[in-house]
């Protein structure tokens, strides 16, 4: 069975689901109306807190948000002059950068930026960075390649440009990260000018719903076909891939049987309440128990079934092996990020351990999201940690698709243009 992303409407929610045969490894909850992750607005001022640097801004009446003004270098107000104040009252153009969290308000700042497939381009800190996971031979290569089209020479004195990991599977032909880097650069100048003629609390840019950005920034192989059985969300796809045409996007397909929904053809609830279970079995008869807290996540490895044997350190490597790999699955589907605490068990050889943590950082440097293998700790004890970059899978459910259905996030109804 190829891998599939399955992307559905389920309990008034939008779920991005990717299949790899018949195991998912990836899921996504956001509400059907949207969200304002990545939405660029003309806010207000509503209080300063000068005891920590930073204000409380609104994006629409009643809707605070929290922006630091500890990195702002020159923020764009629409009501005067900046003179290196920011004051109660200003209107101001900011850009959400971080959902809302419990009992925390989203997150915006001054620097805006546009992502695409191969690079982001920002307002900020002129000049050119690489992902972490591009290697030196790529970067150069790359870098070669955007000076030959003039790109760097035109663009990088005025704009921060960040180049991703998908540009390394561009080969010899640069133009479409060349594009995007010319395409972001304008858009974000025509957000400038246009800025200071819209009304306080316009919407002067809306980010694209989360199941088109997953499938963009997926690399290229990870998926065989798109299947959605919503006509709406099938349409949204297909114009998405008209647009972009360099993106290589897997074919789509629009599923029709009333008898037989997607939901219930991938038994979507169930795999979603396994993806919040505490207990993962494995195929060796171990398994993990995975413990998120306020603080971090904690994973125990237990030997389960396999309790004994001729020789026993073989079977503790092999499942150790296993669990490894799960493990850095597990890290994915759920989205866990923060500091993770692993519990292997115990192995005598060092050999074996050496094998382990060598096989296990392979696999972490396999995840999409910068994730790394610090130590082990006296106890014996290995510390991850994992970039956040969105609300764990745990949250997304909990609050999007089982819990709390009458609540929705304000949507402002500024104007968009």
């Amino acid at each position: 069975m190829e891998n599939k992303y399955l992307i559905i409407k389920y309990r008034g929610k939008i779920l991005s689901l990717l299949f790899h045969g018949n195991r998912l490894v990836r899921a996504r909850a956001e509400k059907e109306n949207g969200n304002i992750l990545g939405n660029i607005y003309v806010a207000k001022v509503k209080s300063i807190l000068k005891n920590i640097h930073a204000a409380f801004v609104e994006i629409e009446p009643g809707y605070p948000c929290f922006l630091s003004l500890e990195r702002v270098r020159k923020p764009l107000l629409m009501n005067r002059a900046y003179d290196g104040r920011v004051l109660a009252e200003d209107e101001i153009l900011v850009q959400v950068y971080k959902e809302a969290a419990k009992t925390k308000s989203p997150a915006v700042t001054c620097s805006l930026s546009l992502d695409g497939r191969y690079c982001a381009v920002s307002m900020d800190r002129p000049g050119v960075a690489y992902s972490s996971k591009l290697s030196e031979k790529a970067r150069r290569r790359i870098g070669e390649a955007l000076e030959k089209e003039g790109v760097l020479e035109e663009y990088e004195k005025k704009n921060g440009i960040v180049i991703r990991t998908n540009a390394k599977s561009l080969g010899e032909d640069i133009s479409p990260l060349a594009d995007e880097i010319r395409r972001f650069s304008a858009k974000l100048q025509e957000i400038m000018d246009m800025a200071c003629h819209r009304t306080c609390y316009s919407v002067l840019h809306e980010a694209e719903p989360a199941y088109l950005t997953a499938i963009r920034d997926e690399y290229e192989g990870q998926c065989g076909e798109i299947v959605t059985d919503d006509p709406g969300i099938y349409e949204k796809i297909m114009a998405y891939r008209e647009a972009n045409p360099s993106f290589h996007m897997p074919e789509a397909r629009l599923y029709q049987d009333e008898r037989l929904p997607l939901h219930k053809l991938y038994s979507v609830e169930t795999r979603l309440q396994e993806a919040l279970g505490k207990k993962v079995w494995l195929k060796s008869g171990g398994y993990l128990v995975i413990e998120p807290t306020e603080a971090l996540t904690v994973i125990d490895v237990n030997t389960g079934k396999l309790a004994s044997g001729k020789d026993m350190e073989q079977t503790w490597l092999r499942i150790n092996m296993e669990a490894a790999e799960e493990i850095a699955l597990q890290l994915a589907l759920r989205n866990i990020s923060g500091i993770i605490i692993v519990d292997f068990i115990n192995m005598k050889p060092e050999e074996h351990n050496k094998k382990l943590m060598s096989h296990f950082g392979n696999l972490l440097k396999q995840d999409a999201v910068r994730t790394e293998l610090m130590d082990i700790t006296a106890l014996g004890l290995v510390e991850i940690t994992r970039m956040k970059t969105s609300k764990p899978l745990r949250e997304q459910l909990m609050e999007a698709v089982f819990f709390n259905e009458s609540k929705t996030v304000p949507q402002p109804k500024g104007e968009k243009t």
